[in-house]
């Protein structure tokens, strides 16, 4: 038996097993992952009422002290970025989208990055890297929301939404984006 005992074969497949077993328990247990028109649709027959894939789903606070709600944004076109410190193609977009933000500020867009981290790290890396857009701090549980306007369970960082005036959904990448994709963007929604 190749230098083990027949103790250790047996052992080694009944740890395998159970390890297997653990795995299929943990899995089965795990909740599915729902996003999109699918969350709803499995809220609604749950009986849970889901908000609207609405720019903002509920009023959101901001790194300067601001409230921003649908109300606030009516009317004009709203780019979501959500994205991280520790993230390092979110850190090389933020400079192009500050461009974006200001030169689209008087043409009825509203950029607003969504920070998916806790407030101690993104207050450091504002500090050291300001930004003209209003910062909201999510923590992880905005990549929830992420994943409701992306429709997919594997939502990455960075990933932006774009809402047209109306506030319906009109573009959304996973990945870095620009200044020239945005505002390509906003003239086409």
């Amino acid at each position: 038996m190749s230098g083990l005992t027949r103790r250790e074969w047996t052992a080694g497949i009944g740890l395998g097993v159970a390890a297997l077993a653990g795995g299929a328990w943990l899995r089965h247990r795990e909740a599915a992952v729902v996003v999109g028109d699918a969350a709803a649709a499995a809220a609604s027959a749950a009986g849970v009422a889901l908000p609207a894939l609405t720019p903002l789903p509920a009023p959101i606070r901001t790194t300067d002290g601001r409230t921003l709600a649908n109300a606030d944004i009516a009317g004009r076109f709203v780019v979501l970025n959500f994205w991280a410190p520790w993230c390092p193609p979110c850190v090389r977009e933020m400079p192009d989208i500050d461009r974006f933000a200001q030169s689209a500020a008087g043409r009825n867009t509203l950029v607003i990055g969504l920070a998916i981290d806790e407030q101690p790290a993104v207050d450091k890396f504002l500090a050291a890297h300001p930004v003209t857009y209003p910062i909201s701090i999510l923590g992880y549980a905005g990549l929830a929301w992420a994943r409701r306007l992306s429709n997919d369970p594997n939502v990455a960082l960075p990933f932006t939404a774009v809402f047209d005036r109306s506030q319906q959904l009109a573009q959304h990448k996973f990945g870095a984006t620009n200044a020239a994709e945005l505002t390509e963007w906003v003239r086409i929604s």
